[in-house]
């Protein structure tokens, strides 16, 4: 699949479930081929995973347990049949650096070699496309867009709808796949058998940590839309404790928030750590802090909080703003 953009609005949405925390043991697989602007096919297959071993909670997640995929074929016949149907065509998924890591990642476990593909991330390109929303998550994406037949997690209905959501983008823009990447600055990602590289839009050729954030991308498939994090515009100053800069915007985005390198009147909060006095002068005060300090004080609703602070949040303790934590938080209003 070397040339990704040859057919017009044409591609092969897939959706992988898998039976346990491992991107080996996919169980499912969600297969919808769109051709010319329209859905022309659609298939299904339950698989079998390593062992046919089940952690409950994916079983929960997606209803499938090991009773249902006992006799069912493994992984490698699966997707050989798969791509007969695909083709060359491009792949697409939500959130595809799942997707695309459990199809590599069950390929080598089988030993089985799969041609060169192209693919995109609708997560992506929609959190690019829609930048002000407060969730890209696909059901939150689908209501968004008035898709309203999606039975989450289950593998041909995740499909159809990242299917439907990347057609509604070039609908809306009046535009073809690869318009729709140049515009918002992403190139296609290519694996095979031996090489990978990702779905990004540091074709722009911007190294900054901005551009850097934009490559974090969700390696959960559960966020609590609940979270205290979730959809919050989260920046940072100063040096964590506890992590890397890198692993405090992972731990964001698994959160189901938004990692930011600067502070601004979106900013709902931002995290203190330790500061360098050598850069910071005698002041003590970090450039973001001055602005967070200045925003607070014209009625921004920003906190500035610290590291600690960071963590508690992300584990789903409400801070209190005396100190400490608050034990019961009714928190059904979300962000």
């Amino acid at each position: 699949m070397t040339a990704p953009h040859r057919q017009l609005r044409s591609f092969a949405a897939i959706d992988f479930e898998t039976a346990t925390a491992k991107r080996s043991s996919a169980c499912a697989l969600g297969l919808v081929i769109v051709d010319s602007g329209r859905i022309v096919d659609e298939q299904s297959w339950l698989i079998r995973p390593p062992g046919n071993e089940y952690h409950s909670f994916n079983s929960r997640l997606h209803g499938i347990s090991a009773s249902d995929t006992e006799d069912a074929a493994s992984f490698d016949q699966i997707w050989s049949e798969a791509a007969a149907i695909a083709q060359d065509r491009l792949l697409v998924a939500h959130n595809a650096a799942f997707d695309i890591s459990v199809l590599m990642r069950s390929a080598a476990y089988h030993g089985y070699t799969h041609p060169e593909a192209s693919y995109l991330c609708t997560y992506r390109l929609a959190r690019s496309r829609w930048p002000d929303r407060y969730s890209w998550k696909l059901p939150d994406v689908c209501e968004a867009l008035g898709i309203d037949d999606l039975d989450h997690h289950d593998p041909l209905s995740d499909a159809r709808a990242a299917a439907k959501v990347l057609l509604a983008m070039c609908e809306q823009d009046e535009c073809e796949i690869e318009d729709l990447c140049q515009r918002l600055g992403y190139q296609p990602g290519i694996f095979a058998a031996v090489s990978y590289s990702t779905f990004s839009n540091a074709a722009r050729g911007q190294d900054s940590p901005g551009a850097r954030i934009s490559l974090v991308e969700p390696t959960t498939r559960s966020m609590d839309s609940d979270g205290l994090l979730f959809g919050k515009r989260v920046a940072f100053t100063g040096t964590l404790a506890s992590m890397t800069r890198k692993e405090a915007f992972q731990v964001t985005v698994n959160s189901g928030g938004e990692p930011s390198t600067s502070v601004s009147r979106r900013t709902d909060l931002l995290v203190v750590g330790i500061t360098d006095f050598a850069t910071v002068g005698t002041g003590g005060m970090s450039s973001k802090m001055r602005k967070a300090v200045e925003l607070a004080n014209s009625g921004a609703m920003i906190e500035i909080i610290d590291e600690g602070d960071f963590l508690r949040l992300a584990a789903g303790e409400a801070v209190n703003p005396l100190g400490g934590t608050i034990e019961a938080v009714d928190n059904d209003g979300g962000p």
